[in-house]
């Protein structure tokens, strides 16, 4: 039976392009409904109440497309006051589409926050000297340090680049994201055509909020064994970064290539462990192994490898 589902956006529902881009990628069917925290409310009212005044930002979507900037406060009281009513609805998993809402939710049906799937992301990549270009949707989110550091995730080399949603900003921020090794779009707002764009602009791997979260419900969804599909875990053609790698000489296992699919898909050796059932130990040989037969020392170097090997 498919699991049943609520999906929390921070704006306005509905949101099918944004829906459609994260469900598309789970590889299983599933019943959901989508509630947006700002639902009900006029643009006035949202103006009214709303306003930053001093207050970190969120920016999202009303239903009839256009965005709204509302303080961090007002936003989370209206989280609280929807979650607060599905979490009383027997759903089987309540999802936080969103990301940039640093603060937890105690709920009694399981939840999955979307910023900290991308905290595990950020934590998972950004490893040693790698350097990470961090794509925000406003400037002052960029340049609060709380926004790259909660949750004891510390940024390394991150570069902040403001982002307004048009098209030429768009073109203006890659210029100095070229000396960086991997992007994040750290928004939703940003859909995987944006960032194919945007990786052409500035030559280098851009990874969405949008897919990190996708992966993370994926997993959730599946459990530890096998996906609806018969494959394990982790394994759709369309969701890996490892099909992406040229074949190594020596062929990797059928376990070393789980373990090394999902610690390219941002994954923790602790996550991994819990997910394929397996130990933490077990799972840090395993990854060793594959990395030796890719001649690789991190994930990272793998997707800068990828990129090469891509390039025409």
């Amino acid at each position: 039976m498919p699991s049943r589902i609520c999906i929390v956006t921070l704006g306005q529902s509905p949101r099918p392009g944004l829906i459609s881009e994260v469900t598309a990628r789970l590889g299983q069917d599933i019943v959901y409904d989508e509630i947006g925290a700002l639902d009900g409310l006029s643009r006035a009212e949202i103006s009214r109440a709303g306003r930053p005044n001093g207050d970190l930002p969120l920016v999202s979507k009303l239903n009839d497309g256009s965005p709204v900037v509302v303080s961090t406060r007002f936003q989370n009281e209206c989280l609280d006051r929807v979650i607060g009513e599905a979490d009383r609805k027997g759903y089987d998993l309540i999802v936080l589409m969103a990301s940039g809402v640093f603060r937890n939710f105690h709920t009694q049906t399981p939840f999955l926050n979307g910023q900290m799937a991308v905290d595990d992301w950020i934590a998972s990549f950004v490893i040693g000297p790698a350097q990470l270009g961090v794509v925000f949707p406003l400037r002052r989110q960029a340049s609060n340090p709380v926004s790259l550091q909660n949750y004891g995730v510390i940024i390394q080399n991150s570069r902040a680049i403001d982002y307004s949603g048009e098209a030429s900003r768009l073109r203006e921020v890659a210029g100095p994201l070229r000396q960086v090794d991997l992007v994040l779009m750290h928004s939703v707002g940003y859909s995987e055509s944006m960032a194919q764009t945007f990786a052409e602009q500035c030559g280098k791997p851009v990874v969405t909020a949008r897919r990190v979260i996708a992966g993370a419900l994926h997993l959730r969804l599946a459990g530890a064994g096998a996906a609806p599909n018969g494959r394990t875990v982790g394994a759709q053609e369309d969701a890996l970064m490892i099909d992406l790698l040229p074949d190594p000489e020596t062929p990797l296992t059928p376990r070393e290539r789980e373990v090394l699919a999902l610690a390219l898909d941002g994954l923790a050796n602790k996550v991994i462990a819990r997910e394929l059932g397996i130990s933490h130990r077990t799972v840090e040989v395993h990854r060793a192994r594959a990395m030796t037969k890719y001649n690789a020392t991190s994930p990272m170097q793998l997707v800068r490898r990828t990129m090469i090997e891509r390039q025409p």
